[in-house]
């Protein structure tokens, strides 16, 4: 997850590794030791990601590279086999904008389908510890099950939202089709 962020940043400008961690507290997901930051910088920088320059004194300014770019929108898509972990999509959604729409509309139906999933084996788990022959849980264990199943059901209804706004904003014409539209009229 911290190439993720890191490469994210650096894809809006060149940042000093204090600004990175800066940044990353901003984003609201960790604060991110230097001793895990400076030695991601440098595995980022072998692998050919980004590129440190001096500033002059003794500061590195870290910047993305073309390869890292590529990097950077592989790891916004990449699809996996489990179920995405909450901080990781929410990081992943920081990003989307550098996403042509078409892939956030993707990335944001399989995140919806991997939760209708889990609401649908949170309520059948819920049926299953109610069910005849079965113990009851207690109070505490029943009321962190329904809250599984409220929070699931409220994230569906948000990536809905954002499912439409994002469908709505790809069928809204772009000013060059509008003004060649009004070309038209005007003959």
């Amino acid at each position: 997850m911290l190439d993720l962020a890191v490469l994210g940043l650096l894809r809006d400008a060149p940042l000093h590794g204090y600004e990175l961690k800066q940044r990353l507290a901003d984003l609201g997901f960790w604060r991110v030791s230097f001793g895990s930051l400076y030695p991601g910088l440098k595995r980022l920088e072998r692998q050919g990601f980004i590129e440190s320059l001096r500033d002059g004194g003794r500061k590195k300014t870290y910047q993305l590279v073309p390869k890292g770019q590529s990097h950077l929108e592989f790891l916004l898509t990449e699809e996996t086999d489990t179920v995405e972990e909450e901080r990781h999509f929410h990081l992943r959604l920081a990003f989307f904008r550098y996403l042509d729409g078409a892939t956030r509309i993707k990335s944001l139906d399989r995140r919806r389908n991997e939760l209708v999933q889990r609401l649908a084996d949170s309520r059948r788990s819920m049926r299953k510890v109610n069910g005849r022959g079965q113990q009851r849980p207690d109070r505490y264990t029943r009321a962190l099950m329904e809250r599984g199943v409220r929070s699931t059901e409220a994230d569906i209804a948000w990536l809905d939202q954002l499912i439409a706004a994002e469908r709505s904003e790809q069928a809204r014409p772009s000013s060059t089709e509008l003004f060649q539209g009004g070309s038209q009229w005007a003959k």
